[in-house]
Order: C-alpha cells, then structure tokens, then sequence
C-alpha cells in the first residue's frame, strides 16, 4: 500500500504517469483495471453531456494509515529493471516477485532503486524499459560477447571517471561485456542495436508490436506522461443545454472498432448500432468519424465556458444577494465605492471593468480523458485500454473554494484590439501556435485571448500577497470567445480537497475597494520587470517562443495555476510599449500621474 493524494490520480499522477515513492518508481494503470464497484460517482450532468460519457467516477478516499483492506487502485512498478545502491548488481524485478514491500537485492540485501531511463513511443504514446542486457551486448568486442546468454549486469562508473552519461556503465559480469551511457539520450539509439517497440503499456501483455520509432527520456522528465484533462465548474444547469453529438459518438464504446475499420466489414453494422443507440441519425456519426477527435475535445471546453460565463453573468443582474445552488454560491459586487475609495485612477478604472462578481463557493470537477507521450501531437492515448463492458465512464475527482469574476468593458476593449498595432503583435504569437507541437492543445491567440490570461496571471501573483492563500493555491479560468458572442472575462479561484478551499479570504479581496486597488498595483506592477528591458522587449520567450514580454519575473505562475501551461503571455498588451497601445495603458499613465502629484504635495510639506 502507498499513498497520493485524491486529487493526484487525475493530474499529475493519474493513468500512464509515474509517481516516485520513497525511492520506488509505479505507474498508475488504465482505468479498466480499477475496482470499479469501490470508486465514487462524481455527480454532474451537465459535464457528462458534454462529454458524452454515461458517468464520472472518482478513486474512494482511505485513511491517512490505509490497511491491506483500505480500497484503493493499482500502480504497477515501473520500470522493472533496478540496481543495488550498495553492491550495483542489476535486477529485472517480475510481477511474482512482488511482496507489497520494497524491492531488496538478493546478493546483499541493500535496497533496490530504478533506473533513471525509460523507452516511449514517440507517436502512438506507448512505453517500455530499456533492454539493458542487450544494451550492454550491443558492441561486443570477442564471439563470447556475442553469444552470452547467462547474463548477470552491473551498472557502474567508467574506470577513467569521465564526466557526465559516459561516465555510467552497464557491465556484464558473465562475459565482461559493456557499454557507456553516453549514446543512450541520442536520436534511435535503441533502433541501432535492433530494439522495437512493444506496442503496448508496461502493465499490458501480448499486444501487437509497433513499427514507431522508440526514443529514449528520463522517468521523471514532464513530457514522460502529458495528461489531457477537462475542467469544468459546477453551475447550475442551463436550460436548453445542445447535446454534443460529436462527443457522445466518440466516447460509445464501438467508436474505437469503427474508426480502426472505417471501410471495413463490420463498419455499417456498427455505425447503424451506434445510430440506434444515441438515438441519432447514421450520416450524424460518419460526421462524427470524419472528425478530428482533438477538435471534438476543445469544442466540449469551449461549450463548458460559455455555461459559466452565462452564470455568472445571472448574478449581475440580481439584488436579491447571493444566488446559485449550495455547490455555486455567487452575488455581484460594485467594483468600487467612493465612500471608500476618492482615489481617482480607480475611479477611472472603474469605467473598462464591467462587472464583478464574488464566488463565495464553488464545485469544481476533473476529469482526465487520456494522456500522451513525448510530444503534445502524439497521438491520444485512452484513459480505458480494455475492454469495454459497461457504458462509457471516465475518471474524475472534485474539490471546493471560492473565487472572483472579473469582466472588461466590451465597448473599449473592441475598440482597443481592432487597432494595427495590437493585431500584429499578437499574430507572431498566432503563426508560432500554430507551428508548436502543442498548438493543437492551446487556445488561438487572439488580442482579447492573450490580454485577459496575461492579467489573470498579473492578478493571481498579486493576490497571493493578501488573500491568504498560496500562490500554487489560486487557479485561474479565462473567458474570452469572440463567436458566436463576445465574451470578455476572467476567474481568478481556489479549489482544494479540503476546508482550505473556502476560508473566505479570496472572497474579501474581491470587494471593493480592495480589488480595485489590487488591480491597479497588479497594472502598476506589470510595468516594469527585474529582467527589463531583455523581457519587455524580447521577440519570443518560453516554449517554442510562445511568450513575448512575460517571464518569471513579472507573469508566470505556478504551473498548476494556468490551465494554459504558462504560454501565450505578453504584459505589452495590458501596458503598452512604444510601439504598441496596452489595454490599461491610460491608467498607468494616471498612475504615474498621481504618483508625481503626490510626491511634490509630500516635498513642499
């Protein structure tokens, strides 16, 4: 038995990611694996339409001391070869061999730990463990080199001590075959020595091989396991919500047989019985065949942010207080209050931001959909690899907080992102998302996009100064669609599997006039930069140079924070540079402005 928080079987330690336990490397299986009679069903409708799933179910909770009777999922161990700490002999540990407790090694007893390095399948997203034994034996230097069989390996240090992979040795003591681990890390080195990929995950046997090329990382390297997640907030539900055709199609459990033999045999069979079951039309699911399944996804998202922004703009329009259901409480609040507040730079700012509303609770659900390996446009890996007895279900867990809405203006900000200036800045941004491997994964840049995930990020840093919660605590949703209506706002929340979700600080800070004096130090703030002017004026930062001037010293947050995976970022936009208007580029100034005035009326007292 080992232990991981609840909220770690989605993300970052759910199916196909590797968790280091005291030393001890495991990999969390598929969900078809799962004691499914022992998980939880998460309930929310409104994410399983859009899904097109019949339910969501979350691993049970245990005790903080779990028992061998505790519920629980299984993890298997991965990867199977490990060496001796003390004695450096090399051991590929088998399923029988397991004991429950930690592996020891059988010449000394010192304790086992993993080998550092993993082979993935740079396409299709399966993983395996390096062949050792062959690694070693892969440059003999005699025909007793070639022909050994009775291998016994030890993983060493070079006898010259050089620096660095070469460095590390595998040895075989049986034949004294070796090899550095200096080649290990390079393009194909496991196709040059005749190594192929199994075609399969490590828990997954007699599975057709794979012609892919395998490529060598570390297990703790973050693109070992990208998991593709969905994120949704509990609101109340919509009337007239559409179903997703598309999603339901995709999550039925013969859509996989279909779409491996779209011409085949069975194809029309299977296509009529999927019709039958939906209760839809046949030409609606070869639609749905012919579909990109990464578009199906992110038309889902969309879907589920437009709900949200509808809710919370329902507040806007009530005076009756806090309204919503027990798992999303929320009432609006004036921004700013001249019986509390005379300065006249919030009062100006008052006149972008449209609304404010306080989410005194939330719900928010997680859900994973799959993951994949080594790069974003890799294919999709399922999060259900067998058999699919049961209708469709996909796991997900659900925690609580609190949170602040935030909209903008939508008069001055269409007429702030119709300007030259702004639209080519952000096009370099566009063409280069489009070009990343993860591009497919990402929102499309566009002014109002890049603007609002730029100022949740200026917002959450600065929030976590006085609202009582950790930095890594405060999350982050954007609403910014322009079709087939505008949307043009930002929540800036906390959701934690605990009481620390709702302590009611968040809240506070978003009344007035504190929020309104928070934004404009977060405005203020963004200005400058520790690492100007390399940032402000840098063409492209972060991954595949999605960021323009956003860097860790004035934008990024921590990496559970942003749903966008810190990029697609620019503080230009919300501040303006010599070249380019910001959004709040008139507040600065009458920031600075009335910093000026206040220092003279300071020196001539």
């Amino acid at each position: 038995m080992r232990t991981v928080r609840l909220s770690q079987t989605i993300s970052p330690f759910g199916v196909g990611a590797i968790v280091d336990v005291m030393g001890e490397s495991l990999m969390g299986v598929d969900i078809s694996q799962w004691p499914y009679e022992r998980t939880v069903r998460v309930e929310s409708k409104r994410l399983e339409e859009r899904l097109g799933v019949q339910e969501l179910r979350s691993p049970p909770s245990v005790p903080a001391k779990p028992s061998t009777n505790s519920p629980g999922i299984l993890y298997q161990r991965f990867p199977r070869w490990l060496f001796c700490q003390d004695c450096r002999r090399m051991h590929h540990y088998r399923t029988q061999q397991e004991t429950g407790q930690p592996p020891q090694c059988g010449q000394c007893r010192g304790k086992l730990v993993p080998m550092r390095f993993i082979a993935v399948c740079a396409t299709k997203g399966h993983a395996r463990d390096i062949p050792w034994d062959k690694w070693a034996h892969s440059a003999p230097e005699s025909e007793a080199q070639r022909r050994c069989h009775d291998h016994v390996l030890n993983f060493d240090t070079a006898v010259r001590g050089n620096e660095g992979l070469s460095g590390l040795v595998v040895r075989c003591l049986t034949c004294g075959a070796s090899r550095d681990l200096g080649d290990l890390p390079s393009r194909k080195a496991l196709h040059r020595i005749g190594v192929t990929c199994t075609g399969g995950q490590p828990w997954q046997h007699n599975t057709p091989p794979c012609d892919d090329p395998l490529e060598v990382l570390q297990r703790g390297a973050t693109n070992v396991t990208l998991a593709d997640t969905t994120t949704a907030l509990d609101i109340p539900e919509p009337s007239g919500a559409a179903r997703d055709i598309a999603a339901e199609v995709h999550q039925h459990r013969n859509f996989e047989d279909v779409q491996s033999a779209p011409h085949g045999p069975r194809a029309a069979v299977l296509i009529e019985l999927i019709a039958e079951d939906l209760g839809i039309d046949e030409s609606q699911v070869r639609q749905a065949l012919d579909g990109d399944p990464n578009e199906v996804l992110r038309e889902s998202r969309r879907g589920l942010l437009s709900d949200e922004w509808d809710a919370f703009l329902e507040a806007t329009g009530s005076t009756d207080g806090p309204v919503g259901t027990p798992d999303f409480v929320i009432s609006a609040t004036p921004f700013t209050r001249p019986d509390l507040d005379t300065s006249p730079v919030t009062a100006q700012l008052s006149e972008y931001i449209d609304a404010v509303v306080l989410a005194h609770r939330l719900r928010e659900i997680r859900v994973l959909h799959g993951f994949r390996r080594y790069t974003g446009d890799a294919d999709l890996v399922d999060v259900n690899l067998g058999r699919r007895g049961r209708g469709r279900w996909l796991p997900a867990v659900e925690s609580f907080g609190e949170g602040v809405f935030l909209s903008l203006d939508q008069e001055l900000l269409n007429e702030w992102e119709q300007q030259e200036e702004v639209q080519a800045r952000v096009a370099v941004l566009e063409s280069r998302r489009r070009r990343s491997i993860m591009g497919s994964r990402l929102f499309e840049a566009t002014p109002r996009a890049v603007l609002l995930h730029t100022l949740a990020h200026l917002l959450m840093r600065r929030l976590a100064f006085s609202c009582g919660y950790s930095s890594a605590s405060l999350r982050e949703r954007v609403y910014a669609e322009t079709t087939p209506r505008a949307e043009a706002g930002l929540l800036v929340y906390t959701a934690s599997g605990d009481a620390e979700g709702t302590l009611g600080g968040l809240v506070r800070e978003g009344e007035a006039p504190r929020l309104a004096r928070t934004l404009v130090a977060a405005i203020e703030g963004a200005a400058w930069c520790s690492s100007d002017p390399l940032c402000r004026e840098s063409r492209g930062q972060g991954m595949n140079s999605l960021n323009r001037a956003a860097c860790h010293g004035c934008s990024l947050v921590a990496e559970t924070s942003c749903e966008r995976s810190n990029v697609l970022l620019d503080r230009v936009l919300v501040v303006g540079d010599d070249n380019t208007p910001g959004f709040f580029q008139k507040i600065l100034e009458a920031i600075r402005a009335e910093t000026i005035s206040r220092s003279r009326r300071l020196t001539d007292d």
